[in-house]
């Protein structure tokens, strides 16, 4: 028979780099279970939490956090993303205001971006091509280097908030573990640690 387990959602390199320490260290605590991760879409964590089918998740703001406690653990600077030869692409950084938002705009011009696209892949894809500029997470650039796209920094752009989020009436250990220490590889992280 299986024994315990904690599921944890993320998006596929939605996670600023922090889930491979978390499990690592997840894994070395005394009375740790085993972690399935389960790699979801767009904003599909909350709802999985929700249906019981992850006991914990990675996930951007904003998100319906409805029946969710949470715990903040990161929050990275934005980059514009831009075929290589669009007009702004020359410039060595740019301002929302280059791009026709402001902060405000920001979330809807990003889901703009997403609609129709499935994954990063699609989605960098368009850029390439030119039919859509949009903004990403700096840690998403390293592992994303691509012909055709360029990554420029955005300043003035609202950060990208990752928190962690269980469900309110979650009673166990083994995920009250996993938010420690995921709040601890955080702040590590933070601090240059």
């Amino acid at each position: 028979a299986e024994g315990p387990k904690l599921v944890l959602a993320v998006k596929a390199d939605g996670d600023a780099g922090l889930l491979e320490p978390i499990l690592a260290r997840y894994a070395s605590e005394p009375g740790s279970v085993p972690v399935a991760v389960r790699l979801c879409g767009w904003q599909e964590q909350p709802r999985l939490l929700r249906a019981g089918e992850a006991d914990v998740a990675l996930v951007h703001a904003p998100f319906d956090g409805t029946g969710l406690d949470t715990e903040t653990l990161a929050a990275e600077p934005r980059v514009a993303v831009l075929a290589a030869n669009h007009p702004l692409a020359a410039r060595d950084r740019l301002e929302l205001a280059d791009l026709g938002l402001d902060a405000g705009s920001v979330e809807r011009h990003i889901d703009e971006a997403r609609r129709g696209h499935d994954d990063l892949a699609q989605v960098l894809t368009a850029v390439s091509l030119g039919k859509v500029v949009t903004l990403l997470p700096v840690s998403v650039t390293a592992r994303y280097p691509r012909p055709g796209v360029v990554y420029r920094p955005v300043p003035d752009a609202p950060p990208v908030v990752l928190s962690l989020a269980w469900p309110r009436q979650s009673r166990s250990t083994a995920t009250a573990a996993l938010v420690r220490v995921a709040t601890e590889i955080a702040e590590a992280a933070r601090n240059g640690a």
